[in-house]
């Protein structure tokens, strides 16, 4: 009768098991460093700090979905001016009919790019939240340039005094950032075969251990 029961019960231990393998697990935000700089005539600016992204890859669209930027914490600093960004938005019009932005996020590197034609320009802002409208920002993308009809791939702030723009242009896709600690990743393979083999193992395990052998079997008999 134990023998009986025990076995199911591993069995169904061993389902559980594998079930709760196959569950899709929320993934863990990676920190990535960030340490930009650039200039535009006389004036200079720099974006240095942190940001917070799953592993994975996401294309922004028109509709500014997803956000998949968790934590911000930058350091944008305009001609020896310092100023805190710690969100990132899509603001209306930024992203257009078929255009994208593109974020890579992988366990070393952070990596932007854009998938843009015709007129249409993808582009990301990071700002300050206490200060949506004002003068402290960080755009960077495929803009479409007013003048010529062109788009063209730039990075660039706007901070006081005078909401003084540093614009300079930038080569896509471009590393955003670097993680702190590089993550291991596991395999699912691996870990679906480990499961698997461990309660297939420990189930033939138990079920020789349980057998009776043929003798006792037999005593049993002759003593009934």
């Amino acid at each position: 009768m134990i023998k009986n029961r025990l076995i199911p019960t591993l069995a169904l231990a061993g389902a559980t098991s594998l079930a709760a393998m196959l569950t899709p697990v929320a993934a863990k935000a990676i920190t990535y460093t960030v340490n930009r700089s650039w200039s535009s005539g006389s004036d200079n600016a720099s974006l240095v700090g942190t940001v917070d992204v799953p592993i994975g890859s996401y294309t922004i669209n028109s509709t500014g979905t997803p956000n998949p930027f968790t934590n911000v914490n930058l350091t944008l600093t305009v001609n020896g001016t310092p100023f805190t960004l710690d969100t990132v938005v899509i603001p209306s019009g930024s992203i257009s009919g078929t255009g994208q932005f593109l974020v890579n996020a992988t366990s070393s590197t952070l990596t932007f790019n854009t998938n843009v034609s015709g007129f249409n320009a993808a582009r990301v802002r990071f700002q300050n939240s206490g200060n949506p409208f004002g003068n402290r920002r960080y755009e960077i993308g495929t803009f479409l340039n007013p003048f010529t009809g062109q788009l063209v791939n730039l990075e660039g702030s706007t901070a006081s005094p005078g909401f003084t723009e540093v614009v300079a242009s930038v080569s896509l896709p471009v590393t955003f950032g670097t993680a702190q600690t590089a993550q291991q990743v596991p395999e699912p393979a691996s870990l679906f075969g480990l499961g698997v083999l461990g309660t297939l193992g420990a189930a033939s395990t138990l079920k020789r251990k349980l057998k009776p052998s043929k003798s006792a079997e037999k005593e049993t008999t002759k003593v009934g």
